[in-house]
Formats: structure tokens, C-alpha cells, sequence
């Protein structure tokens, strides 16, 4: 019976240890406040102070998301499936030659080709960058095509919001205009 335990517990530690993972198909460079922001850093809105925010990650409770940063401060906006936070450390998307980012509609949980998704939540979901009009601001949020299938974004303050229309990251090879 022992050992019946044991292998039961081992199986579930096994299940349940899958790491978060970041996205290797982009570029993403370092950030915080003493880093300048990359010339070809992809911008992804304005907050309601004005300030330009780019597209950015972080780690979070093991899970990778998206983030909006905000140069001016050094500081990282993000949100989970229920709250939302800051952190001063995070990864700034930067555009290579070959590859335009634009922004697309989209809705309900629907998969866009070459959507980028910034990592892996700690049950290793696959995250994706979208952006809704909101609050005075385009802001950034978090996208779980396979559970949520809403653009999750919240701003200080203000109450968590989802929406069922919104606009997704997407990579495009320069030249052909055709998706990934």
C-alpha cells in the first residue's frame, strides 16, 4: 500500500511540476528602468496618462505574460485570470528585419495565424498578447485561447474587465504579406 502511495504522489508531482516556458520564436530583450528602450521595441497602446507602452512579459507566480511597459516609469503592467500587478523587471518585444507586428481584430477565443504568444502559464497554456480600448487607454492584457477565450485587462484601480472582441499580436513576414 506504501508503495502504492508513493507512485499515486510521484505521478501527480510529475503532472503538476510542468514549468512555464518563454517564447523562443520572437525576439525579447531585457528591461527595467536603467535599460533604454530598443529603438525597434513594438509598441502596443497609450495608458490614460498619455504615456506610449510596448509590448512586453513577465514571470509571474510560474506562469509567462504579457505586459504593458511603460518607459517613463520602468514599470510592467500585467493581469492574471483575476487580478493585476507591476513588476520592474520584465522582456520588451523588439521587431526583427523581417518580421512586421500589427494588431488584428479578433474575438471569442478565435486563433489568429502567427498570433505571438509571449510563454506558457504554469499549466503550460500558451498565453497570447491582445489589446482592447479601455479606461481612457489601449491597453494590453492576457489571452488564454484554451480556457478563458477573453482579452483579460486591468489598470490599477479600475475593476478587472473582460472583453469578447478585441485586437491580438501578430507576426508577419515582411515582403510576401502573407501570415506565419
Amino acid at each position: 500500500m506504501y508503495k502504492l502511495v508513493c507512485v499515486v504522489l510521484a505521478l501527480f508531482a510529475v503532472a503538476y511540476a510542468v514549468p512555464s516556458t518563454y517564447d523562443t520564436e520572437h525576439v525579447w530583450k531585457a528591461g527595467n528602468l536603467s535599460y533604454v528602450i530598443p529603438y525597434n521595441a513594438v509598441v502596443g497602446g497609450f495608458d490614460p496618462y498619455g504615456f506610449t507602452t510596448y509590448v512586453g512579459r513577465v514571470k509571474y507566480s510560474n506562469s509567462i505574460l504579457p505586459a504593458r511597459v511603460v518607459a517613463e516609469t520602468g514599470t510592467a503592467y500585467f493581469n492574471t485570470e483575476t487580478t493585476s500587478s507591476k513588476l520592474l523587471v520584465y522582456d520588451i518585444l523588439v521587431a526583427e528585419r523581417d518580421v512586421n507586428y500589427v494588431w488584428v481584430r479578433s474575438f471569442d477565443g478565435f486563433y489568429e495565424k502567427g498570433a505571438v504568444a509571449v510563454g506558457t502559464t504554469v499549466k503550460n497554456e500558451r498565453v497570447f498578447c491582445c489589446r482592447a480600448k479601455t479606461d481612457g487607454g489601449i491597453l494590453i492584457g492576457t489571452l488564454l485561447l484554451s480556457s478563458q477565450k477573453v482579452c483579460i485587462i486591468k489598470h490599477e484601480s479600475l475593476a478587472l474587465r473582460k472583453f469578447d472582441k478585441y485586437e491580438v499580436l501578430v507576426a508577419q513576414p515582411k515582403g510576401n504579406g502573407t501570415y506565419y
